[in-house]
Order: structure tokens, then C-alpha cells, then sequence
């Protein structure tokens, strides 16, 4: 093993046997990987983080668990200086914003869980470079090398921050426009790919892979374009939400868009009214409602209640005609008369 690799890993918190293991048994990139993402020496176990910390160690077992990662046997040292440090930031949040230990620990796992999946983006750019350089016959200790000198992972980190803020910066202004405007009414929609169950099972994994990915590309795009905004993908259906308005025009925009990209016809259902905003989801009676009419929407069609008729006056500059489609049964509901949304002309 070259020394100047050694020299690297052991001053950003590699043990010497640590080191030993990761070459004995293959996995140096990922070693080397390790001391990128979270340097330092591992000295402390849970009580010593927690006593470290300043808080309960059974508090620090919740926090580890609300992250999303299972409990570390006791006496292994698995945590750093930057753990203990994470863990005194974690806790200052509660005295300082009078929040709730519930709450802390609700608001750490709707934020670990989110930033998961940004990870797993991550995570498939890494491991296809990892395995570029394995096919092209590097050495561990050239690819190990490779992971200590990249500095897109610092890249990504001002890029999240960024991103953090501008959407930080929305949503505290959607929060005030509702706290200021509580009877407002929100539009729901969601929006789901007929006959995916069917096409899935006919695809490999690439071409699932790819189909998802054109699908969830032409959600963002067209909802974000008529200034409705994506909520949650969920598998091949997306609820997204805005202003009555915008959210119908997003519907009608969507319908279009995925036929111009050849994915399958759309099922969608919209309905308006109070939402329960909670952790970045909504809930509600109009949540549940726009799901079900998704369920008995034809392929291509865009259905809503009458409700949300009315709401859509001629001067609202929605340019709509609607087509009854009469009382329908939906699941939980109940009866809801129902009408197909189709653009003027």
C-alpha cells in the first residue's frame, strides 16, 4: 500500500487497523470514501457521545434512530467529534425555539428522510465511477486516491445549501400567505400513468428505470411551468398542489406533456378546498378526494368535483369547458358528482 495513501487516511481518522482490514479484505475505496464524508477519529460510543453532548443517552438513542439507522451496541465506538457536535446542535434547537422533544425528533426524521434520497442520487454517481475504475483495471490504492482527491463532494454540499435556501425562502412565504389567508383554497392534484402495473412487468430494469425517470422529468417541468409545485412522487403518481387555477392548468399541461414524451396516458384527479399542511405533505377530506377520483379517472382524463366547477368562473382566466360525467361512487367517500376538465376548443 503507498504510504502517502496511508499518511491521507490516517490524519482525516483512520485507525491503523482499520486501514490493515480495508486491504486485507477489498474495500479501500470505500475506506478512503468513509474519511471523505465523516473525518475524524471514532472515540466514542453512544453514552460517551450523549455524556459528551450534554443530553440523555436515551434521547441520543431516539435522535440516532430518528437519522434512520439502527442502535450501536453498547461500548462501540462508533462516533466522533462532528457526531458530538451534531448531537449539541440538535439539542440546542429545542430551548432556543421552545420545540418539543417529540417535535425535534419528528422534524429530524422528515429532514433525514429527505435528504436519503437526495444521498441515494449521490450514491449511483459514486458507485458507477467506482466501478469504471475497477473495469478499467485501477489499483485500490489509485481508485482510494481518486475519492480522497475528488472535490465534487465539497461541490455538492454549497449546492444542497443553495438549494435549501431558496426552498427554505418558499416555503416560509407559503406558511405567512396561509397563516394571513387561512380560508384559501388549495388545489390537490394527483396524477398517475395508466397501465403501469402491466408495462413494468414488461420492462427490464433499465427500461423501468427510464420510463420512471422521462415520467418523473415531465412532472416537474409542466407543474413547476404553470406554477403548481410537486409535493411527493410516488412510484408512477405525483400529487402536486398550487392555486385552483394553476393546478387545473397543470393538469391539462400534464396530460399533454406526457403524450408528447410517449409515456403512457395519464389518470388524474383534482380537487380544491382547506388542507392540513404538515412536515411538507398535506392532508384532508380535498387530499383524499383528488386521489380517489385519480382511481376512476379514465386513461387521459382529468376529472373534478363540482365544487371545483364552480370555483372556476368564466373571468378566472382558467380557459376550461367541463363535460358532466354524473354521480360517481368513490371508495370512502361516498357520492361526488364528477366532471371531465377539457381546454376550450
Amino acid at each position: 500500500m503507498r504510504e502517502d495513501l496511508r499518511l491521507r487516511l490516517f490524519e482525516l481518522g483512520a485507525s491503523d487497523d482499520e486501514i490493515e482490514r480495508a486491504v486485507a479484505q477489498g474495500w479501500l475505496p470505500l475506506l478512503a470514501l468513509d474519511c471523505v464524508l465523516m473525518p475524524g477519529r471514532r472515540t466514542y460510543d453512544l453514552a460517551g457521545l450523549a455524556a459528551a453532548a450534554g443530553l440523555d443517552e436515551e434521547l441520543a438513542r431516539r435522535l440516532w434512530r430518528a437519522v434512520g439507522f439502527p442502535d450501536v451496541p453498547s461500548g462501540v465506538a462508533a462516533f466522533t467529534d462532528r457526531d458530538v457536535d451534531a448531537a449539541r446542535l440538535a439539542l440546542a434547537q429545542a430551548p432556543e425555539r421552545d420545540i418539543e422533544e417529540g417535535t425535534l425528533l419528528q422534524q429530524v426524521r422528515v429532514i433525514s428522510g429527505s435528504l436519503a434520497r437526495v444521498a441515494s442520487v449521490e450514491a449511483e454517481g459514486i458507485a458507477e465511477l467506482l466501478t469504471e475504475m475497477h473495469a478499467s483495471h485501477a489499483s485500490e490504492d489509485e481508485i482510494a486516491l481518486a475519492v480522497l482527491s475528488d472535490t465534487r463532494l465539497a461541490d455538492v454540499g454549497v449546492l444542497i445549501d443553495y438549494l435549501h435556501r431558496l426552498q427554505l425562502r418558499a416555503a416560509v412565504w407559503r406558511q405567512m400567505v396561509l397563516a394571513a389567508a387561512p380560508d384559501i383554497a388549495i388545489a390537490v392534484g394527483f396524477a398517475d400513468l395508466s397501465g403501469y402495473t402491466k408495462l413494468s412487468a414488461a420492462l427490464d430494469a433499465s427500461e423501468l428505470s427510464a420510463l420512471v425517470g422521462r415520467w418523473e422529468a415531465v412532472a416537474y417541468d409542466t407543474i413547476a411551468a404553470n406554477g403548481a409545485r410537486v409535493v411527493k412522487t410516488i412510484g408512477d403518481e405525483v400529487m402536486y398542489v398550487g392555486l385552483t387555477n394553476e393546478t387545473v392548468a397543470a393538469s391539462l399541461g400534464l396530460r399533454e406533456a406526457a403524450a408528447a414524451a410517449g409515456l403512457p396516458p395519464l389518470r388524474i384527479g383534482v380537487a380544491s378546498g382547506p388542507v392540513i399542511s404538515r412536515d411538507g405533505d398535506y392532508f384532508g377530506p380535498v387530499v383524499n378526494l383528488a386521489s380517489r377520483l385519480t382511481e376512476i379517472a379514465a386513461p387521459g382524463e382529468v376529472l373534478v368535483p363540482a365544487a371545483l366547477r364552480d370555483e372556476l368562473r368564466p373571468d378566472s382566466g382558467c380557459d376550461v369547458h367541463f363535460v358532466a360525467r354524473g354521480a360517481q361512487q368513490l371508495r370512502s367517500i361516498g357520492s361526488v358528482e364528477v366532471f371531465a376538465v377539457e381546454r376550450s376548443g
